[in-house]
């Protein structure tokens, strides 16, 4: 498998497009409430609805390497791992089918901060697949996917119109906590891991381009997150301020 790191990445375009594709006829088909929500409404709910597949995904392989592989935080600056190398050319497949499906449908979908963060994320997920480096950064950055699903159920309680229930108020609180564990808090520690790989007798092994594509990708996706973060802060006070009235 390590041999041939990316034959995963055409299989899993084709599965999360015809997983695409069968929700969106289906849910058509067999859910009226579905039904009545207008086009890009279905688009949006079907494309969310196949972002958190890949999120489970990769939060699960993360955490499960995370939690039971050593050799991990040995060789901490170059490994690679059979579990997350199949994890990430998942990821690779979602974001290329992910990419096409918002030049496709670009009045529903078409978001540049996406494309940026699927630009950023393609290029990491190569690195670390390919040659491992930066490995326990890129294994810690994949946990974040995990908010991504309390994200996405926020929008889907909109979209049904769910806004003034418990369970929209308590995925909200959800959504805001776990997004600050996993894309805020974790900046600490990936940062500090970066800054000691300087000091590794493996540093010099690794060429100046992957080091820079490193940062390069890194501060961009971290402000992305940073802003996201913010916009969620405003909603969460919003919503305390409305409901304190």
């Amino acid at each position: 498998m390590l041999n041939d790191p990316n034959i995963q990445i055409i299989p899993s375009f084709f599965l999360f497009a015809i997983l695409f594709y069968t929700s969106l006829h289906s849910l058509r088909k067999y859910w009226k409430e579905f039904g009545n929500l207008d086009r890009q409404t279905q688009i949006q709910f079907v494309s969310r609805a196949v972002s958190c597949v890949n999120a489970l995904i990769v939060t699960l392989a993360a955490a499960y390497v995370l939690l039971t592989d050593e050799n991990l935080y040995k060789n901490k600056l170059i490994y690679r791992n059979q579990t997350l190398i199949i994890a990430y050319n998942l990821v690779f497949g979602y974001l290329f089918y992910d990419l096409l499906c918002m030049l496709w449908y670009r009045k529903e979908l078409f978001d540049w901060q996406f494309v940026v963060h699927h630009l950023v994320s393609s290029i990491a997920c190569f690195i670390s697949t390919n040659y491992g480096y930066f490995a326990f950064i890129a294994a810690i950055r994949s946990l974040s996917e995990a908010s991504t699903l309390f994200v996405n159920m926020r929008w889907f309680l909109l979209s049904l119109n769910m806004k003034n229930t418990q369970l929209y108020t308590i995925n909200g609180l959800v959504a805001f906590i776990s997004f600050g564990l996993v894309r805020i808090v974790t900046l600490f520690p990936i940062w500090k891991t970066f800054f000691q790989f300087i000091s590794h007798p493996q540093w010099s092994s690794i060429h100046f381009f992957y080091k820079f594509l490193c940062i390069g990708t890194s501060v961009p996706l971290d402000m992305l997150n940073i802003y996201w973060y913010y916009r969620i802060c405003m909603i969460v006070s919003k919503t305390y301020k409305l409901k304190k009235i």
